[in-house]
């Protein structure tokens, strides 16, 4: 199957969003995640750099602020609008859906306090799983009218408390009980999180997972660090994973070259696997 390569719009040299994807067409790649961009506002630009280049936007990111687990209410409801306007937007472009780090805002923001613990009748662990399952199913039901998924992301457990793991991940999507609930894996965060990476992509599936991140263990470019794709890759082909894998990382050296370059790398890689 081919190897479909995406990167975070925030990695990629230009200066507006027609820039980024004629240079992503000039480098080899195939798609992008819209980062910066993912407003709705930008959508007819975001569609007409895409026809001009044949660079397909791959996700989108919510941007609209809020936090899921935040005890106040007005927050989740912010976060709730924010999932739904980058959905609409992920309607508009093509994208296949949001991505959504659920617990992370909580845990790299400091100053938002957590509700309470509430042990011996509910802990503070339930009360906030409890309320992203609930609310993910509210967003997951205009995910379904358009046609696009939030796309959890588990992270390693020092940018997030959970999910962190792939099995997690699945949870997630079991709980919340909608086809407009997916998951991604990251394989910086699973070369941290997993105890073997590509047995974890075999025991998720196709049917759950919706999108991959690159990142070596450095968090840069793949091939610098330590970790081996191939056995990753090779599980994601006997899935049957046909979606984008996508770069989200440090670059080291002039971007053009660098990502040039790895995008060859990265080709190389997958048709051995």
């Amino acid at each position: 199957m081919a190897f479909r390569l995406s990167i975070r719009e925030n990695m990629v040299p230009g200066g507006t969003i027609l820039e980024k994807f004629r240079n992503l067409q000039q480098l080899g790649f195939d798609g992008i995640e819209i980062t910066t961009s993912s407003t709705l506002d930008r959508a007819e630009e975001i569609r007409a750099a895409a026809a001009e280049t044949g660079i397909r936007p791959a996700i989108t990111s919510a941007r609209g602020g809020g936090c899921l687990i935040d005890p106040r209410k007005e927050e989740r409801d912010l976060a709730v609008k924010s999932h739904i306007e980058a959905l609409e937007l992920a309607a508009q472009i093509g994208a296949y859906g949001v991505i959504s780090p659920p617990v992370i805002t909580m845990k790299m923001q400091p100053h938002r306090s957590r509700v309470p613990d509430l042990s011996p009748v509910i802990s503070r662990d339930e009360v906030e799983r409890r309320l992203v399952i609930a609310l993910y199913q509210e967003i997951a039901q205009r995910g379904e009218a358009l046609g696009t998924a939030i796309i959890v992301e588990p992270l390693n457990r020092y940018e997030q408390w959970w999910p962190c793991t792939l099995k997690h991940g699945v949870e997630i999507c079991q709980a919340v009980g909608s086809v407009a609930c997916r998951m991604m894996a990251d394989l910086f965060h699973m070369n941290i999180e997993e105890r073997d990476m590509a047995n974890a992509i075999r025991e998720a599936g196709s049917e759950y997972i919706y999108n991959v991140h690159l990142a070596d263990s450095l968090r840069r470019l793949p091939g610098s660090g330590h970790t081996d794709f191939t056995p990753c890759f090779r599980a994601l082909k006997e899935i049957g994973y046909d979606r984008y894998c996508g770069l989200e990382c440090g670059i080291d050296g002039d971007p053009m070259t660098a990502l040039a370059e790895n995008a060859a790398y990265l080709r190389k890689l997958w048709d051995a696997a």
